[in-house]
């Protein structure tokens, strides 16, 4: 199907924290799949998005851009967060959920400035689609980062991020077929029936990573904070995320 998978306003699951995002935010999704220009600019100003943050590699842009037309002022904010550029061979060794936990919290040492980059727009007060290609890893770290320092429960978070559990049976052949045609090395041995870990959304990976997060960096400011964010961009991503 044509279009953007697994979105949904990260308010939406989080909702029952006093602390969640006000909706309209901030989105999360996959890449886009087969739009024209017209599909996606209906899209975009339908869900009123100013700009797009891309988690993905240069390759993975080029395979699925953004069709966005120039004098919108939407803007499309290139944050690749996978010092592997997502090739799936570099993730065969993750089995456990805790494995695929650890790999993201891998990404907080390796890219902390890409981690600063995709909130700018949100510290600037701009509505926000974050996405990679399934919207679950790349995404769900970032989302993650965001939830966090708005100060919702560590529960409503591993929630948010498993519940891409349910969109996978769409989203995994979608990028199949995408990938045919331009496939990564090793994306051969994937198997998308019984897949590895990495094409799963297990609510342990992302308490693994939270758990982490908090024994590597004691907390998400300290950890922004140490990654280069500013003090007040600090203060400013939490007013925009409640609505102030």
């Amino acid at each position: 199907m044509p279009g953007v998978l697994n979105l949904r306003d990260i308010a939406e699951l989080t909702a029952a924290d006093p602390r969640a995002p006000v909706p309209g935010k901030v989105f999360r999704s996959s890449q886009p799949l087969d739009w024209d220009r017209e599909s996606t600019m209906n899209f975009l100003t339908g869900q009123g998005i100013q700009s797009i943050v891309d988690l993905r590699s240069q390759r993975e842009a080029g395979m699925a851009p953004w069709q966005v037309a120039a004098d919108t002022g939407i803007d499309v904010v290139a944050a690749p967060l996978d010092p592997s550029e997502a090739n799936p061979a570099s993730t065969m060794g993750l089995l456990t959920a805790a494995d695929l936990g650890n790999y993201y919290l891998g990404w907080l040492h390796s890219r902390p400035a890409v981690v600063v980059d995709a909130l700018e727009p949100i510290v600037a007060g701009r509505t926000t689609l974050v996405h990679c290609a399934a919207g679950k890893d790349r995404t769900g770290v970032i989302t993650a980062v965001i939830l966090l320092a708005a100060g919702v429960s560590d529960d409503l978070i591993i929630k948010d991020y498993a519940h891409t559990t349910g969109a996978l049976p769409e989203i995994l052949p979608a990028l199949a077929k995408l990938w045919m045609g331009d496939a990564p090395a090793g994306s051969g041995r994937l198997s998308i029936e019984n897949p590895p870990v990495i094409l799963t959304s297990p609510a342990g990976a992302m308490a693994t990573f939270i758990e982490g997060m908090r024994r590597e960096f004691g907390t998400v400011d300290s950890f922004l904070e140490g990654a280069g964010m500013d003090r007040r961009d600090l203060g400013q991503l939490r007013r925009t995320l409640r609505g102030q």
